[in-house]
């Protein structure tokens, strides 16, 4: 089982991003099991290529990370690019990758080097912010030619970009813009546009649970054969007495104690659910404060501002690392998501031991089985009362934490690498 001589390519639309994304992760792990697999990794990046050594590696790196807020040409592209495009538009857009070679220029941070190590870099000006432009004004797909022989395309999230002379595998994550509509700031008609397009154009989709399949069957007409689910690894590790910072002393840079906090990890935006979630902690007669990590994202004012809550602890962006010590010090993990595509959250709660009430809606009920207590997202009262049982509950948070860590291995990278295998092969 094995892809040795395997040419595959990657976007590196979410992989630039200096803070993680789910899709990032997704990207990263993909590299790793594609690694364990054999095949020839190589990722394909946005940039301004100058043609300069030096040039090209500073502007690679200045161009990677989270966009500015005003940097309108990231946005829609150059306008030299969208009237060169406008001009050719009878005949399809191309567009030239080039391969980075990087010396000292710039110090490579922790974030690059896994992906230095086992992927060959490329990059296209602007490729992807031009991209979507294009395909969003014009209707026109972007087709790049690479420098080299590229067996499979595969694009982490729907892209209306086509690899000259590569099949093409397409991962849609959810549909929660089409099914949520107002929790996402997506332009709805062209995420619609630009999915019914890689379904179409893609010789497979994968898809992280069966719920998302099954949303992708209900809105859009395809072949069941065509879509190949996958899951999700678990990467995390759980803190053991073989770590060489103890987990008391490592919680105490938050002023926490083990077992003595209620943790919530994602980011703060309405799909989330967290404004019920802190509404349901207000009315519980508790002193455990409810920590919950995650960038602040949209709307997050309307799901935290105004509510005093004097247990209520923001810590924001938190690395993997930080991650792991918060799971396995927790007495217990709250995620009353409304709708998740996967949901990985839950499973790195179960495989630090940290018993886990989830959500009852969309895919987590098939991700967590019989190892988590279940809540109506909407219900208040429920998402409180369940809290309240676990919190005090000793046996029951016992009975669950050994039910998640058996849930969790089920997930493991050893199985994601064979599913992944099994998914690659219907295209090869």
């Amino acid at each position: 089982m094995d892809l040795k001589g395997v040419n595959i390519l990657l976007d590196g639309y979410n992989l630039g991003l200096s803070k993680g994304t789910g899709i990032k992760r997704y990207g990263m792990t993909l590299i790793e099991a594609l690694g364990v697999l054999g095949a020839d990794i190589n990722v394909l990046f946005s940039s301004r290529v100058a043609g300069n050594p030096i040039i090209d590696e500073v502007t690679f790196f200045e161009s990677t990370g989270e966009p500015k807020n005003d940097d309108r040409l990231r946005l829609v592209g150059t306008i030299k690019d969208l009237l060169i495009a406008a001009a050719r538009a009878p005949f399809g857009i191309s567009q030239k990758a080039k391969r980075m070679s990087f010396g000292e220029v710039v110090l490579k941070s922790a974030q690059w080097r896994d992906t230095y190590r086992s992927a060959n870099i490329f990059a296209v000006r602007d490729c992807y912010s031009v991209a979507i432009a294009l395909y969003q004004i014009f209707g026109l797909k972007t087709v790049i030619n690479m420098p080299q022989k590229v067996d499979i395309f595969h694009a982490t999230c729907p892209l209306p970009i086509k690899i000259r002379k590569a099949r093409k595998i397409t991962t849609v994550h959810d549909l929660i813009p089409l099914r949520l509509p107002y929790t996402t700031l997506d332009d709805k008609n062209l995420f619609y546009k630009t999915v019914r397009s890689s379904i179409e154009t893609s010789d497979l989709i994968i898809t992280p649970s069966e719920h998302t399949k099954k949303d992708i069957l209900d809105i859009f007409p395809t072949n069941p054969d065509k879509i190949s689910v996958t899951s999700e690894p678990v990467s995390i590790k759980p803190v053991d007495e073989h770590d060489r910072i103890p987990l008391e002393l490592y919680l105490r840079k938050y002023a926490l104690q083990p077992n003595e906090y209620v943790l919530f990890v994602g980011a703060i935006e309405p799909k989330k659910n967290i404004v019920r979630l802190i509404d349901a902690y207000s009315l519980i007669d508790t002193d455990l404060p409810l920590v919950i990590a995650g960038k602040k994202a949209w709307l997050w004012e309307d799901e935290i501002g105004g509510r005093n809550i004097k247990n209520l602890r923001l810590l924001g962006h938190v690395s993997d690392e930080e991650l792991r010590y918060l799971y396995s010090g927790a007495r217990c993990f709250v995620f009353p998501s409304l709708y998740e595509g996967f949901g990985l959250g839950p499973l790195e709660a179960m495989t630090c031991g940290c018993p886990v009430i989830a959500s009852n809606a969309a895919s987590l009920p098939e991700v967590c089985g019989d190892a988590a207590l279940y809540v109506d997202p909407y219900d208040i009262n429920d998402i409180r009362g369940k809290i309240e049982t676990l919190i005090s509950d000793p046996q029951l948070r016992a009975k669950l934490s050994e039910a998640g860590k058996e849930r969790a291995k089920l997930f493991s990278m050893e199985n994601y690498v064979e599913r992944l295998y099994e998914a690659y092969s219907k295209v090869l």
